[in-house]
């Protein structure tokens, strides 16, 4: 009997706060708050608080933390690991392994579900830390490398300062770059590239190389820029040392230089910058005049097979939405010579261009600072 109360009183009072949620919604968000994770500032559509609980779409901050979600008969479903979620929109009731929730983590604004980032960030292994001033919460794990608080809010009063200045931003530009070729799935980009009239960016392995030369021509006869990717992708042997890791970068250009003529200084690190290039790793790539791209929007190619493109291609929508509504005018996008980004690829060109974005390749002249070491030097 307790019991049955207990669900009864759990029910009433969410059906009231889904009514009230219901009657108040309908007006497009202003961005007023803020959410991070380790040393970066997540760019969502819309941010709500309510009751003082920060709470984002639900589909964006699952891309962000790789969140398993799937949504049936009116239940979503989070499962990982040991745990279990699901919330029914009926009932507007939330239950963690079973176990009916006092609290309301989701809520349904103007047709997008929304869930509260303290919940489903705890819920999942990681720690909170809150920034008033700066009205951010940060996600963060103290088994992975990052700033410290007090580094993280200087750098949030840096953002903060930016978007105060920021002016209404028109279409951006896209750089398509590719990592990890030459290979044959390298080919099947490159023509499919041809066939829209898109220039792209490639960063390729120095092994690789050696092995696809045809496939090398083929490639800056269209007109795309080659940077270097390391010879190895040995993340031992490129990060060993400050010695081994500029030996990686002039040996991969030096193979450039060589086999097609041009004269690179693009370079693109195995797994990005951050946090494997140290202090003196990164004097070396300065001291021998190299530019560092890492990216705005991760595909996350490599993780998916050939039947899961349409998730590659979801993933790159969303992000390059968030980057362009945090008014980001040069948007650089991660993909990778691989077979599931074949399928995908045609279906993100034919997006971009629909939504009249502006599609280029890496211009020497008119560099662009993109690097997860905030380093405008490079």
């Amino acid at each position: 009997m307790v019991i049955i109360i207990k669900k009864i009183t759990i029910l009433c009072a969410a059906l009231f706060i889904s009514f009230i949620f219901s009657t108040t919604t309908g007006q497009a968000a202003v961005e007023t708050h803020y959410v991070g994770f380790n040393d970066q500032l997540l760019d969502f559509s819309d941010v709500q608080v309510i009751n003082e609980d920060t709470k984002v779409p639900l589909e964006e901050i699952a891309a962000y933390l790789d969140i398993p979600y799937e949504t049936e008969k009116g239940n979503t479903f989070i499962r990982k690991q040991n745990l279990e979620i699901i919330y029914n929109e009926t009932s507007n009731i939330t239950t963690k392994n079973g176990t009916p929730l006092s609290s309301v983590p989701f809520v349904r604004i103007d047709g997008k579900l929304f869930i509260s980032v303290k919940f489903i960030a705890t819920e999942i292994g990681y720690k909170i830390e809150n920034f008033p001033k700066q009205k951010t919460q940060r996600i963060y794990r103290d088994d992975w490398i990052r700033m410290s608080h007090a580094e993280y809010e200087v750098y949030l009063n840096q953002q903060m300062k930016s978007k105060q200045t920021q002016t209404k931003p028109g279409k951006a530009t896209i750089y398509l770059t590719f990592d990890d070729g030459p290979n044959k799935f390298t080919a099947v980009n490159n023509a499919t590239l041809k066939k829209y009239k898109v220039p792209g960016t490639f960063f390729f392995l120095g092994n690789n190389m050696k092995k696809n030369s045809s496939i090398i021509k083929s490639v800056v006869k269209e007109g795309h820029y080659i940077g270097t990717h390391s010879m190895t992708h040995d993340k031992n042997k490129v990060y060993k040392s400050a010695n081994s890791f500029i030996n990686e970068m002039n040996e991969g250009t030096k193979l450039i230089k060589e086999m097609t003529g041009l004269d690179s200084k693009l370079v693109r690190t195995p797994y990005g910058s951050k946090p494997h290039i140290t202090t003196a790793m990164k004097n070396e790539l300065i001291k021998n005049d190299y530019k560092l791209w890492d990216w705005d929007v991760d595909s996350q190619d490599w993780k998916y097979t050939d039947k899961q493109a349409n998730q590659i291609v979801k993933n790159v929508k969303v992000g390059v939405e968030k980057a362009f509504k945090s008014g980001d005018k040069d948007i650089i996008i991660l993909l990778h010579d691989r077979s599931q980004t074949t399928k995908a690829l045609p279906q993100i060109i034919e997006w971009l261009q629909k939504e009249g974005y502006t599609l280029k390749t890496y211009e020497p002249k008119q560099h662009i600072v993109q690097n997860f070491l905030y380093d405008t030097s490079l």
